[in-house]
């Protein structure tokens, strides 16, 4: 029989009528792609190398993801390349037809009938056929039952599950055995056989599980802390697959919290990384690696990037369906790292151009109040009583720069505890105050606002420590400044007195809570809003604030420090300064990790202190007992400690569930020296200055992370005395990540240090919006250490929003909806 022939002047007369009709990709069923796919499949590419050439050369997206231009010259290109026509035989069938975009279902039964491969496929559910949009039951293999569990993983979507990037790779190139381990902070792999297994017991509570196992070469002991359920799923003879980092503990090898899995024979045996997926109850690995195959097969080639074609081709980069691939099925770790940083510079467009079009439409108006700082500064640096720092003089020089250029400041000011952030926004604030707006203070709790209210009051010459007002004629500026305070504990009465004198000029500076974002709080005159502890806002909160006014200034101001890739993709709609320098004469603080049985000798340190006059804070992680979480609550400790090691002194107790006014006696008396030690819950991470406090002890330290522990040590260090803190552990012997923490701690008072050490521990994580851990990250592939492809992803997005401010053009489509999530996402408060 003879084989059919394949014309190559047919495709080039398709791709002239596609040309002709302006390159609307309707001239094909399903479009040139559909076609493209077919060709391929039915191997009629291989005898047409100059086209297969050119669609080597289309972006992830295909043939549909270019701009009409950008087809236009492919077009062309191909056309060129396959010259006048030649005619090639082809073994199995003619080029598919090319029907007209609508087609009656009679004509389509008329067409000869597909070959038998693709006959057997389940009507739907061919290659090109189902879009990445379509729902993930679309994808072959994915029942409605594996959908439901798919659903709960976040993956909806046949594109959503072609791109559930594995978390990590089992690396079966490199399995160790047992008796070749060594002591490692990097992870090793071993397959092994249980020979026991069960739940480790601390006291009475369940602390976790424990299995010892076995490959012939040696025994592992490996432990799972916290999780007493994984016993429960561990039977003896089983053989899995392990990895985790390996220590020496008394004397014998251990593996902490590992990875593990049944080992797969199959899958398992060839001498290759084997993608490790996110689980969920009822769905195993297994399953995953089956069913993302499937949908790699099935969509990868048409999931859109969010990088336009024309920053494709000037930076080089690979096709994304390429890189989708790869991640999943990577041939070494250097060629997995490779195609995740090309997926990670798609993530980080689509964040940058979130929050460069945010800025975009936040200043668009240039018409924010001009202010300008006169002749009261020099009073109002007498008053404090020191000079400025350097940093403080710096920072305080971008943000005259910003309010007097006539558009609205938008400036993330970040410094480490005590490094004076504040006095800087109260000068900024009494500088609207100065050129007739007023100036508004939002903090996250009330214990906060009111120290803000005090610490200003105090610079302005006042001791009138009403939560409701105070009016203060300060000599050196020129002229009475009215502080009003609006929280939710305020009566009725009272927030309706501040609303009014807010709404009508009779307050020049509002500090308050939530409060401040109400509906009936009009700030007529607002030209200049603080932002205290970002992190505990969301953008829509601030968004509120400045629209009590009419465009005034923003500032925004974090006691936690962050990382400067953590900064520009979390805040990256905001200009930066940072305070890195405490004031002259402050003491490092020194820190310590006490473990139980140091606990006595530790309390007659203490004592010590307070008898030369000194202050102890005391910090427990609950109000009452858990014994879920089995820390110490406030109460029970603060009666321990004043009928135990410190009879005989003075105790108070502060807590959240306090009254307000009881928070303020009780705040009062310790600052004025009336007490000796202060117990409370974490209430006191913020909010309270005591220059005599030198000892902060924190009860459960284990339980606490690190940016928490930071921020507790900041309550101490406050004068030129020497300051300690003291983290007291439950146990001898916590987790390692406990311990990591702990030991960071110890060893450095650098707020930014510690961050660093803080993201890397809890990886990427939930940072979008509100900057904490979370099982459902926004970034899959990127990381924050990626800083060089932030910083390329932040120019390209810049360069792109120039010329679309609104992403409106359609080379431009899939940017716009991959940065709609974000821009979403980053709304929602904390």
């Amino acid at each position: 029989m003879t084989s059919p022939l394949v014309d190559t002047d047919r495709v080039r007369r398709v791709f002239e009528q596609e040309l002709d009709r302006g390159c609307e990709n309707s001239l094909v069923v399903g479009g040139l792609d559909r076609m493209l796919i077919q060709m391929r499949e039915d191997g009629i590419l291989q005898q047409i190398p100059a086209l297969d050439r050119g669609i080597r050369e289309l972006p992830g997206g295909g043939y549909r993801s270019l701009a009409p231009e950008d087809r236009k010259r492919w077009l062309q290109g191909v056309l060129a390349s396959l010259g006048n026509g030649t005619t090639t035989r082809q073994p199995a069938q003619a080029l598919p037809p090319s029907p007209p975009a609508r087609q009656s279902k009679t004509a389509a039964r008329q067409r000869k009938p597909a070959p038998a491969k693709a006959a057997t496929r389940q009507p739907g559910n061919e290659p090109g056929t189902v879009r990445p949009s379509d729902p993930v039951t679309r994808v072959p293999g994915v029942t409605k039952a594996v959908g439901e569990k798919l659903g709960r993983l976040g993956v909806e979507t046949a594109g959503q599950l072609a791109t559930l990037f594995p978390r990590r790779f089992n690396d079966f190139t490199d399995v160790r055995k047992i008796g070749d381990l060594e002591p490692s902070p990097r992870p090793q792999t071993v397959v092994a056989s249980i020979r026991s297994a069960s739940q480790r017991r601390f006291g009475r509570r369940l602390a976790g599980s424990e299995a010892v196992l076995s490959d012939g070469s040696g025994t592992l002991k490996a432990v799972w802390f916290n999780q007493p359920y994984v016993a429960k799923g561990l039977n003896e003879g089983d053989r899995l697959v392990l990895s985790g980092k390996v220590r020496t503990y008394r004397g014998r090898l251990q593996m902490d919290n590992p990875e593990y899995e049944p080992f797969d024979e199959d899958v398992m045996s060839a001498g290759r990384l084997v993608p490790v997926y996110p689980a969920t109850q009822g769905l195993g690995q297994r399953t995953l690696r089956k069913v993302v195959r499937a949908a790699l097969d099935t969509v990868a080639e048409q999931v859109p990037d969010p990088i336009p074609v024309t920053a494709q081709h000037r930076h080089h980069l690979k096709p994304l369906s390429s890189a989708v691939r790869t991640y999943h099925y990577p041939a070494n770790f250097a060629e997995a790292e490779s195609a995740r940083q090309r997926l990670a510079l798609g993530e980080f467009m689509a964040v940058q151009a979130a929050v460069l079009k945010r800025r975009a439409e936040w200043q668009g108006a240039a018409d924010a109040p001009v202010l300008a700082f006169g002749p009261w500064l020099d009073g109002f640096r007498d008053e404090l009583g020191f000079p400025f720092t350097g940093a403080q003089e710096r920072v305080l020089e971008e943000i005259r720069d910003d309010i007097a250029a006539g558009y609205p400041m938008l400036r993330l000011l970040q410094g480490d505890v005590g490094s004076g952030k504040t006095v800087v926004a109260f000068a900024a604030m009494l500088s609207a105050v100065a050129n007739g707006y007023q100036a508004a203070l939002m903090a996250p709790t009330e214990i906060l606002a009111e120290q803000h209210y005090r610490s200003l009051s105090r610079l302005l010459g006042g001791d009138e420590l009403s939560p409701l007002h105070g009016m203060f004629v300060p000599s050196w500026f020129g002229r009475n400044v009215r502080v009003m305070m609006l929280t939710g504990s305020l009566s009725a009465a009272e927030k309706r007195q501040v609303r009014g004198d807010a709404a009508h000029q009779g307050a020049d500076i509002i500090i308050g809570t939530h409060a401040l974002l109400e509906d009936g709080v009009d700030l007529p005159r607002l030209g200049l809003a603080v932002v205290d502890e970002q992190h505990r806002f969301g953008v829509m909160q601030r968004s509120r604030l400045r629209q009590k006014g009419q465009n005034p200034h923003l500032l925004v101001m974090t006691a936690t420090p962050i990382p400067r890739t953590l900064a520009l993709t979390v805040y990256g709609d905001l200009e930066v300064s940072v305070i890195d320098e405490l004031p002259p004469g402050r003491k490092p603080i020194k820190t310590r990790w006490v473990k139980p049985h140091q606990r006595d000798e530790a309390y007659a340190r203490i004592r010590e202190r307070i008898d030369a006059g000194e202050q102890v804070f005391v910090i427990c992680p609950l109000v009452e007992d858990s014994d879920t979480l089995d820390a110490r609550s406030a109460e029970e400790e603060f009666e321990r400690l004043r009928n135990g090691p410190f009879s005989g002194y003075r105790l108070e107790l502060l807590h959240g569930r306090m009254p307000g006014r009881q928070k303020d006696e009780v705040m009062d008396r310790f600052s004025r020296g009336e007490a000796d030690m202060l117990v409370s819950t974490s209430v006191i991470e913020v909010g309270i200055d005591v220059p005599k406090a030198t000892v902060i002890i924190i009860e459960g330290a284990e339980r606490f992370g690190i940016s928490q522990l930071h921020q507790f040590r900041g309550r101490v260090g406050r004068s030129d005395l020497q300051s300690y803190c003291l983290l007291f552990s439950t146990e001898d012997e916590p987790g390692p990540e406990a311990r990591e923490r702990l030991e960071a701690l110890e060893s450095t008072n650098d707020g930014f240090q510690l961050a660093e050490v803080d993201l890397s521990m809890r990886g990427e994580g939930e940072v979008w919006g509100r900057m904490q851990s979370g099982a459902n990250s926004m970034l899959r592939v990127a990381r924050f250490s990626d800083r060089e492809i932030l910083l390329q992803a932040r120019a390209i997005a810049s360069e792109i929003l120039q010329h679309d401010p609104a992403l409106t053009d359609p080379a431009h489509a899939a940017l716009a909806e991959a940065a709609a999530p974000y821009l979403a996402r980053a709304t929602e408060a904390n």
